[in-house]
């Protein structure tokens, strides 16, 4: 399965070992689901990580992504951005953008932002699409 991970996923996975998107990052590592990401997702998780463990573990975070997700350059998502003017806030367009030019199927996400578009969909729900014993967070 193809999917795109928000940075929330990707960053409660990291920190909380008990939580949906623990089990979704193990899944991309193990390679049973492919990920996109763009470089927003990158710089929020680069960012996230450089505050709260500094400089060489947010690098460290960044090689992880890189590797291990199909990264979509900005340049890239031009077009979809426009289309989506007006229908979600400026700082998630990149996200619907992305999984609308790649017809991606999810945005695994755990954003309120992003309730009402048919791709979404939170971390808990996402594995238990997969039918995998989900965890008791939403995230």
């Amino acid at each position: 399965m193809i999917v795109f991970l928000d940075s929330s996923t990707i960053i409660y996975g990291l920190e909380f070992n008990e939580s949906n998107s623990d089990i979704i990052l193990n899944l991309l590592i193990e390679k049973e689901i492919q990920a996109y990401i763009n470089e927003k997702v990158i710089a929020e998780v680069k960012n996230y990580f450089r505050i709260r463990k500094g400089r060489n573990y947010a690098y460290l975070m960044e090689v992880f992504l890189r590797r291990n997700c199909v990264v979509i350059k900005n340049s890239e998502l031009i077009k979809q951005m426009e289309i989506l003017k007006g229908k979600i806030k400026r700082k998630d367009m990149e996200h619907i953008a992305t999984v609308r030019l790649k017809n991606l199927q999810w945005l695994v996400a755990y954003d309120e932002d992003f309730e009402g578009f048919t791709e979404y969909i939170t971390p808990k729900e996402f594995v238990k699409k997969m039918g995998l014993k989900i965890k008791p967070t939403e995230y």
